[in-house]
């Protein structure tokens, strides 16, 4: 199964649901599949049309159910209405690392029934009871021998496990600025800002170009 985070939230697609450090919210079929196609599209723009195709395929919907569907994203994001980005005239977007997919692993289920029929086989005879008797005897005294060092590993493997959680954590707060791709440009920055028919004509497409908090763009050579 494969699911998205984002810090410690988690987006399940299979259970169409969204949860944050809160609550888990239960979101609509046409709501799940826009936030999945947009992370999967992360740092490009999807126009209306598009988000409206994915959201209702086969469907004839008012344009204003996008609205709605994108306004109940935001609300389970509840303070992140920054990760569905709109931008004006264009479409919306989500930038690019915003999620981390991770791909989970069924877990493993034994059969009880070969369990129970391997605990139910009878012994050879009463000398292979006495030997049995005897090893476990062995092995409890030699597990008593041994408690220490165990416990010693235990307690170093879950300091090393707290390390790394805490150096992972830190990592992810020092991102890089949100960036979107549009016609070959990468565009970086305050993208909630980007207004299209204002982009310079002129970019060669191979420098960054960056948005200021007033909107400003300038290319990074």
């Amino acid at each position: 199964m494969i699911i998205y985070k984002y810090g410690k939230d988690v987006f399940e697609p299979q259970k169409s649901a969204y949860t944050n450090q809160e609550v888990t919210t239960k979101l609509s079929a046409s709501e799940t599949k826009i936030l999945q196609f947009l992370i999967d599209n992360s740092g490009e723009i999807i126009s209306r049309e598009k988000l409206l195709e994915i959201g209702w395929p086969d469907k004839v919907v008012v344009p204003n159910s996008l609205n709605v569907a994108i306004a109940n994203l935001r609300k389970a994001f509840k303070s992140k209405n920054e990760i569905i980005i709109t931008i004006k005239g264009a479409g919306f977007t989500i930038a690019n690392n915003t999620f981390i997919q991770q791909q989970l692993q069924p877990d493993v289920t034994i059969d009880s029934e070969q369990h129970q029929t391997e605990q139910l086989q009878p012994t050879d005879s009463l000398t292979k009871n006495n030997t049995a008797n005897t090893e476990i005897n062995n092995t409890k005294t030699q597990t008593k021998n041994n408690a220490f060092p165990t416990i010693a590993k235990i307690g170093y493997s879950v300091c090393l496990t707290v390390m790394l959680a805490w150096v992972m954590l830190w990592a992810s707060s020092w991102q890089s600025p949100p960036c979107v791709t549009v016609n070959n440009q990468k565009i970086c920055g305050n993208i909630e800002l980007l207004n299209l028919q204002k982009l310079p004509q002129n970019l060669s497409g191979k420098n960054t170009v960056y948005i200021d908090t007033t909107g400003k763009m300038y290319e990074k050579i």
